[in-house]
């Protein structure tokens, strides 16, 4: 048992859905070939033949080495001559943007096919446990208490679907919501279950904190006024590239200058140029600093701790306690654990201090040490 002032922190990367049937974020590009291999009708032609020409006539890569093009090797550069204003190979200013949106494009409508009617119990049983945790703070007692939050990586909606599943399912008078610790508006404006975590606390209520600081595939952000949209059960970050939406808030306050309300996702992309400078992710990242400086137990779920994420290894390196228990959860058959990558990273990064593994996968965890 631990102390009531005791506070875990999970931070979940890609291996946190994988074992659900997520794509691992490596094969993306790889997955995207392959899902217009079986369903050719399924991705806008003219961007993908687009984006073809871009890997095969710009990275100058050859065919049949297409679904090994890392992530990284594509946005980096377009990111940097973007942000410079200079030109890439052949590329405009605004070909330059356009080849950015067809990746962002394809990978959303990838991710949306790939993620339908998942159904992973051991996902649900992790929300559970959390609604279970986060809803000791009702009654006004979240000044005392605050047991749990999430730090995740990762833009798909599961875990969000399945705790807002479990908040739904309770039939007490209190009444919790998914807080992703910024200021949230409903995509649907009659939604009354999504609000402001601080809102529902103020009212005597609970909130499940899931600090998602690379974006999410259920937001849409307004570029004038910065609101963040919110949908669960459904992917409206595609909407960019379908069915464009305005601010319903600007449409009514800026009846004659619209333009610059329309919707946009707003996902971060694995780049070492990430652009975090919207109010919303400022705010996300500045909560998630707070969450990890007071936990007392960060537990990494699916998370290798990667180069490319510097912003929050800094962030990591900055607040994580020195007293903190540190618990590591991967997945791996390798007799000698010692020589895993993984391990390495994690054992230099967190220098003296104390580190557990688990090595049986995310699922095997959940299922031995997640308490309903």
């Amino acid at each position: 048992m631990h102390s009531p002032n005791y506070k875990k922190v999970y931070v979940l990367g890609a291996g946190f859905s994988i074992e659900a049937g997520a794509p691992n974020q490596y094969d993306l590009i790889k997955n995207i070939f392959e899902l217009n291999d079986s369903s050719p009708n399924l991705f806008d032609r003219e961007v993908f033949e687009r984006f073809k020409k871009f890997l095969s006539e710009d990275l100058f890569i050859s065919e049949e080495h297409f679904g090994e093009v890392e992530l990284e090797d594509i946005f980096t550069p377009l990111d940097r001559c973007i942000a410079e204003n200079t030109s890439f190979r052949g590329l405009s200013f605004d070909e330059m943007k356009r080849a950015r949106s067809d990746v962002y494009y394809l990978i959303a409508k990838m991710l949306d096919e790939k993620l339908r009617d998942i159904d992973s119990s051991y996902i649900d049983k992790f929300a559970k446990h959390l609604v279970f945790e986060s809803k000791k703070r009702s009654n006004n007692r979240y000044k005392m208490i605050d047991p749990v939050s999430v730090v995740s990586m990762n833009w798909d909606i599961m875990l969000d679907n399945y705790i807002k599943k479990n908040i739904d399912l309770d039939e007490s008078t209190i009444k919790g919501v998914v807080d992703y610790c910024c200021h949230v508006s409903s995509f649907n404006k009659y939604d009354n279950t999504i609000k402001p975590g601080l809102e529902i606390l103020g009212a005597g209520g609970y909130n499940v904190k899931l600090l998602k600081i690379h974006g999410s595939l259920n937001w849409l952000a307004c570029p004038r006024c910065y609101r963040n949209y919110v949908g669960f059960n459904e992917k409206i970050g595609l909407y960019q590239f379908m069915n464009q939406q305005e601010c319903r808030h600007c449409k009514e306050n800026f009846k004659k200058d619209r333009k610059s309300s329309h919707l946009n996702s707003s996902l971060v992309m694995p780049t070492f140029i990430k652009d975090l400078d919207s109010p919303q992710y400022k705010q996300i990242w500045q909560n998630s600093a707070v969450e990890l400086s007071e936990a007392s137990e960060v537990i990494f779920i699916g998370y290798s701790l990667p180069s490319a994420d510097f912003e929050f290894r800094q962030l990591l390196s900055r607040m994580v306690r020195k007293n903190a228990k540190i618990t590591v959860v991967d997945f791996s058959s390798e007799s000698d654990k010692q020589n895993i990558p993984v391990f390495k990273r994690y054992k230099r990064f967190f220098g003296k201090r104390e580190i557990i593994f688990h090595w049986n996968g995310t699922k095997s965890y959940v299922e031995k040490y997640i308490e309903d």
